[in-house]
């Protein structure tokens, strides 16, 4: 497996999954010194676009935490913002491709799927790059090199390098009071129609959106602290609305404390391993967090 230092040319890592689970590992990697590559299919649902790069793949461009990220239409414009050395490349090129072009040192599938068998990463190639799997259904060993657990708790970020994850427990964290019912799912799939923007206040029963000719409430009254993008690509029963009761629009944005400890926890992974040799140890975000 290669090893980095700094003397060298910066290491290529694949985020696979731009939600802010994957953009936290995206920006951890970054700021570790990393020429990062996220990457994720055409018009993809994410909520949680402030605190996430998803917005880059309908604008362009998306800032989280003070690190850019800029899309990349094809493969040949990647190395173009990877050699700017201060942005995040997002593409819907496939990792494989991406994979083939820029030899990375570790592949991050962070999709965090939390109802279906993980994909498999793992080759038995001792020259491929270090794969890392997070959430629910990944076994070290089996599926990926090293699995980080992704469930709230003591063990959250934790470097499992053999057996699984935490299964799926099927009942989200409560914030304000509020457990699942601050959620909206799918009930079909379609385009999304939205005109509303994360952090905005709505109240419960206001319509705040349309799906394939379908009105789409606000569940609570509250701040949009997850809305999918105008345009998104949305699959049944996918998550597309979140309304945080605290009604504090600031907690809309930036790392949240789950996506970065999980992030934490794909730096250590990697030292652990000896991948990339002298992480910096800021390379953990120090910036304002929320859960």
């Amino acid at each position: 497996m290669r090893r980095v230092n700094e003397l060298e040319i910066r290491p290529a890592a694949i985020v696979i999954g731009c939600g802010d689970v994957g953009s936290a590992v995206a920006h951890a990697l970054h700021r570790a010194g990393c020429a990062v590559v996220l990457a994720d299919h055409a018009d993809p649902p994410w909520t949680r676009r402030g605190m996430a790069y998803t917005d880059a793949w309908y604008v362009g461009t998306a800032e989280l935490a003070q690190v850019d990220a800029c899309f990349c239409a094809s493969v040949r414009s990647i190395p173009f913002v990877l050699d700017r050395r201060d942005m995040i490349a997002a593409t819907t090129w496939s990792w494989q491709g991406v994979a083939a072009a820029l030899h990375p040192v570790a592949i991050v599938d962070a999709r965090v799927v939390k109802r279906q068998a993980p994909a498999s990463l793992k080759t038995d190639d001792s020259a491929s790059p270090l794969t890392i799997g997070l959430g629910p259904g990944f076994v070290a060993g089996l599926h990926v090199d090293i699995a980080i657990e992704t469930a709230w708790g003591d063990d959250l970020g934790a470097v499992i390098e053999s057996g699984g994850t935490k299964p799926f427990e099927g009942e989200p964290r409560r914030v304000g009071g509020a457990g699942r019912e601050r959620y909206v799912y799918a009930s079909r799939a379609g385009r999304f129609q939205t005109n509303r923007r994360i952090g905005e206040h709505v109240a419960a029963g206001e319509e705040i959106a349309m799906l394939g000719g379908d009105s789409i409430a606000a569940p609570l009254t509250g701040v949009l602290r997850g809305i999918s993008a105008r345009g998104a690509r949305i699959g049944a029963a996918q998550k597309i609305v979140e309304v945080d009761p605290r009604d504090d629009a600031s907690l809309c944005f930036g790392l949240g404390e789950r996506p970065r400890r999980i992030a934490t926890g794909v730096l250590e992974a990697l030292a652990r391993r000896g991948v990339i040799v002298g992480l910096p140890r800021h390379a953990a975000q120090r910036e304002s967090l929320h859960g």
